[in-house]
């Protein structure tokens, strides 16, 4: 008996994001993550040119972009017709293949954005709160099936051989069932927002299922959770015990955050279970060397926008990355030091007050709050779940009219796609902080120069660089990124020291080879796309 690993294009083991790895042992299989890769995706297609409904998993499949395992997807999203899994049975990865569940390390779509693509009866096991995360970003995102993490919409194969959406709003959409880690039970208020979906069309609802002991048996493999620091709340790292013995992936991480100890947690309680394998990811893992350069925390990052806020002057724009919530929180202590008003979008208004009920963070409920306001866009038709929302805050919501008027009394949450809105506020000078991710790829790099150009437009004051390249260290505090600095990593490996070492999630595997390339306690295993690894 052994443990199998395989690996698939765009699976992580090639690039960053896109991880979907699959493990095998002892009669149970196991999906770590089942993430879109963006890079591998915009090889074939952008904005304008997606993967098509109408074909079902066709695009997808013709362009090696998900695993060629016929019994693991949706069957309403297969067309007899086509053909499909002939055409790529070819493959050396392909096979039928039944999944017990995917362990989701957090709600990045990079990590999750193919789960609506899976059969609706396989569970996903996570925090509550990336299956809570999930659920808002499908709420309030674009309807279509590639974005159905949580609940799909009933397809229906048309006499012609292309699908679509079934036009009778009465038949419900249908919930995956999801076992959320939690320290406590399910408040009403959780389990009203899991079970509702905004729209017409009703929900097949699957109660959320919580786990209180941070461990599971998955088929025949027992698995842990342990929270630990990321970008996004509610990340994790997971254990699965199998019979040759523990096997431990990471997710993504960082020891950079206000959440540093969950990742030390996980390190410590990971390198007393003695593992077998470690599978790391290694996204900021680089050969240069930055000796004697300071390293940057999430409070260097509060301290410095809240600076630049004080003494700004004119309307003040924080552009950062979505669903980054602590560096939300960070914003809205700066702005209230200040007495100015925070004034967010609807979906991050959405988010919050899903996630607020949960009491698992610290995140402030936005319906109500006094240093909170809502910006309501003009829209010919608003969604259903944005109409509620702003109804039950009509005292909160602010219009372009209101700001142009007073623009000292804000700090705005937007990005580079909400900069239509500056049309109608039509501000003339203030500050303008940017504090998201490096531009690090020719598309990231082209939106920074029209970033650039917007901004100059307004004659705005730019704080921090979009031009940056990626892995850049930066003099000016204000971007610590979502994962594990190079020698975070190296702490993070020695202290778990596993027999074997699987780096993925990186451009740079050179890195672990001259670390751990000619180690003999740490076997360095480099996965490679279409192989298995087997233990």
């Amino acid at each position: 008996m052994s443990v199998k690993l395989s690996f698939f294009t765009g699976g992580g083991v090639d690039g960053i994001g896109g991880n979907k790895i699959l493990l095998e042992s002892h009669g149970t299989a196991l999906f770590l993550d089942f993430g879109k890769s963006f890079s591998e995706e915009n090889k074939y297609f952008d904005e304008f040119l997606k993967p098509r409904g109408l074909n079902g998993l066709g695009d997808l499949l013709a362009f090696d972009l998900i695993p060629p395992l016929p019994g693991i997807y949706r069957e309403d999203l297969v067309i007899p017709t086509q053909n499909w899994w002939e055409k790529v049975s070819s493959h050396p990865a392909f096979r039928d293949l039944t999944i017990q569940g995917v362990l989701l390390s957090h709600a990045h779509l990079d990590h999750s954005g193919y789960i609506s693509l899976l059969s609706p009866d396989i569970p996903v096991y996570t925090s509550l709160l990336s299956a809570l995360i999930s659920k808002a970003i499908q709420d309030c995102g674009i309807s279509d099936f590639l974005s159905e993490i949580v609940y799909s919409k009933p397809k229906e194969i048309l006499e012609d051989g292309l699908i679509c959406s079934d036009k009778n709003y009465s038949n419900p959409s249908q919930q995956r069932p999801y076992y959320v880690f939690t320290h406590q039970p399910l408040s009403e208020s959780v389990r009203g927002f899991w079970n509702q979906a905004p729209g017409k069309r009703p929900l097949s609802p699957v109660s959320l299922l919580p786990i209180l002991e941070e461990k599971v048996t998955v088929g025949n493999l027992p698995v842990r959770f342990w929270s630990v620091d990321h970008s996004i709340p509610g990340a994790g790292a997971f254990g699965i015990h199998t019979p040759e013995g523990w096997i431990l992936y990471s997710g993504d991480l960082r020891m950079s955050g206000k959440q540093t100890k969950k990742t030390q947690r996980f390190t410590q309680e990971a390198g007393a279970l003695q593992p077998l394998l470690l599978i790391i990811e290694g996204t900021r893992a680089n050969l240069s060397t930055s000796h004697g350069s300071k390293h940057f925390t999430e409070q260097d990052v509060a301290d410095r926008i809240s600076q630049i806020i004080k003494k700004a002057k004119g309307l003040v724009i924080a552009d950062f990355g979505p669903r980054n919530l602590e560096r939300l929180i960070s914003v809205l202590k700066a702005t209230e030091d200040v007495n100015r008003q925070l004034v967010i979008t609807t979906r991050d208004a959405y988010l919050l007050e899903a996630l607020n009920q949960c009491g698992e963070v610290d995140l402030p409920n936005p319906l109500g709050h006094p240093n909170i306001r809502i910006y309501a866009e003009k829209r010919v038709r608003t969604s259903e779940w944005e109409s509620t929302l702003l109804e039950g805050c009509r005292a909160q919501c602010l219009t372009a009219e209101d700001v142009a008027s007073h623009p000292n009394e804000f700090v705005f949450c937007f990005s580079y796609y909400d900069f239509s809105e500056l049309i109608d506020i039509n501000p003339s000078g203030g500050a303008y902080i940017y504090s998201a991710t490096e531009a690090f790829n020719e598309e990231m790099q082209l939106d920074a120069v029209k970033l650039k150009n917007w901004i100059d437009h307004f004659h705005f004051q730019l704080f921090g660089n979009p031009f940056v390249q990626k892995n850049t260290d930066s003099h000016d505090p204000l971007h610590v990124g979502g994962h594990a600095r190079p020698d975070e990593l190296l702490n993070i490996i020695e202290t778990i020291h596993p027999s074997y070492l699987l780096p993925v999630h990186t451009e740079c595997f050179e890195f672990f080879e001259n670390h751990f390339g000619t180690r003999k306690d740490i076997k360095l295993i480099r996965p490679q796309a279409g192989e298995a690894v087997a233990l």
